[in-house]
């Protein structure tokens, strides 16, 4: 009898360390496709973080004014009165921030017939980033508020 010879079985040594390979460099470029939007998911919580400490900041401060407003409601007058803000003081609170009151928007100072937010004549409380933290002042929340 005559043995007949088998084909050799092609060995998947290769394949596989290719595909390993392939494997590697998909699960790599994944995770520095991730890595590069964390920097940018950092400064979005960091601005909120600082949008919300404004906002609350803010709140206090007119309730502060409300509070402590005389029967003739004069410091909201005078703030509804002013056209060019008062200087920055910084928050005890968060000496980062800083607060300014105005009666016109210093975001949005051209005041149109049909958008209520830039009314001049208005009581605001703006709140900034104080120079010492950050030169420049950069305006973080505006609030305006009633007598």
């Amino acid at each position: 009898m005559m043995r007949r010879k088998s084909s050799p079985v092609p060995r998947r040594d290769a394949y596989s360390f290719l595909e390993v390979l392939i494997s590697l460099v998909i699960l790599f470029g994944g995770i520095l496709g991730i890595l590069a939007y964390f920097p940018n998911a950092l400064k979005a919580n960091d601005r909120a973080v600082g949008l919300s400490e404004a906002a609350l900041l803010a709140q206090r401060k007119a309730e502060e004014i409300r509070r402590d407003a005389d029967r003739g409601r004069l410091v909201i007058r005078q703030i509804q009165a002013l056209t060019v803000p008062t200087a920055p003081i910084a928050f005890p609170e968060n000496p980062a921030l800083a607060y300014r009151f105005c009666g016109v928007s210093l975001l949005d100072p051209i005041d149109d017939p049909g958008d209520p937010r830039d009314d001049r004549g208005v009581a605001r409380v703006i709140v900034q980033y104080a120079e010492g933290y950050r030169p420049g002042g950069r305006i973080l929340y505006e609030l305006r508020f009633d007598e």
